[in-house]
């Protein structure tokens, strides 16, 4: 067996559908992951709706568990859920992980955009059998796979995570900015080594290294990193603070770590198709100018890699 990425989402932000975004997609994040028969999925966006049609498809009335992983609760990121068809059906199990906010835990982080202020049918209603599980930052098993989690730089409790099986891997970095800053929740995201790093303790450049070599070694030797890259290096001084990333920030972390093969992500809601084609082919032109070997592309609905 082999570990097959499937793309159901990669616009951040708002679900952007239309003649401009056809080709890369307009739903927000959605990540299939299929080892043998264990459905592994990354976030809820909007493209969790397409991918619960085609679970339910395959299906053919047998029970369906899910393990679903949420980067974090920003709403691009779990808007999906109360339209993924298997969560209604009984005898189905949906399994989900994400962090607990100091405020509210993440079932009711789920439950709250239910509420019949913003959606119809409560979550006490969904026929399966919906499971909520807190995670930090650790490795869990389900079967032979391993996933681990690592809290990012954004403006939430965010996880990157890391799957491994077999002797291959795949890392999904969530939304992430550089470390100019510090936006997360967690004090662990900004933890080395279990030293508490602090950027004006610490300074900005030796706190951006530290935590700069603490991804790279989550994602080392990864076969795909799948890296937030929502705007463009001239962009990003305007939204710095936002929480995303540039393709020239995703090769310094893919280089870093010993990745070959990077999916750039988090494509902008004003991100065209021409838009992303040209991100792509300046981000590998970027990659040749610094006289590396990593393979670049952009992740699109629907996109199918196989990792063997």
């Amino acid at each position: 067996m082999f570990l097959k990425v499937r793309f159901w989402g990669v616009r951040g932000s708002i679900p952007s559908p239309g003649a401009e975004t056809i080709r890369y997609g307009g739903d927000t994040t959605c990540i299939e992951l299929r080892v043998g028969n264990e459905i592994i999925v990354f976030d809820a966006g909007s493209g969790i709706r397409p991918l619960g049609l085609k679970l339910m498809g395959e299906a053919q009335g047998a029970p369906i568990k899910v393990h679903l992983f949420i980067t974090h609760t920003h709403w691009d990121h779990i808007q999906g859920f109360p339209f993924f068809v298997p969560a209604f059906i009984p005898n189905n199990h949906i399994i989900v992980y994400g962090a607990d906010h100091e405020t509210m835990p993440l079932s009711e982080l789920f439950s709250g955009q239910m509420e019949r202020e913003y959606f119809p049918i409560p979550i006490v209603a969904m026929g399966a059998k919906v499971e909520f599980t807190s995670i930090s930052e650790e490795t869990l098993k389900i079967g032979d796979i391993e996933i681990s989690s690592m809290f990012v730089n954004h403006p939430s409790m965010a996880f990157a995570y890391r799957i491994d099986y077999n002797g291959h891997s795949v890392v999904f970095g969530g939304d992430h900015e550089p470390y100019n800053n510090m936006l997360s929740y967690s004090k662990l995201a900004y933890q080395v080594n279990g030293k508490q790093l602090d950027i004006e303790v610490n300074g900005q450049e030796e706190f951006s290294q530290l935590l700069d070599k603490k991804l790279a070694l989550f994602c080392q030797d990864a076969d795909l990193l799948i890296f937030d890259t929502a705007y463009t290096l001239d962009l990003y001084p305007q939204r710095e603070g936002w929480g995303h990333s540039y393709p020239e920030y995703a090769v310094h972390i893919a280089n870093m770590a010993g990745v070959k093969r990077l999916a750039l992500t988090h494509h902008d809601p004003t991100d065209t198709d021409e838009k992303v084609d040209a991100k792509v082919k300046h981000t590998r032109q970027f990659i040749k100018s610094s006289k590396l070997s990593i393979e670049c592309f952009a992740a699109q609905f629907g996109l199918e890699l196989d990792i063997e």
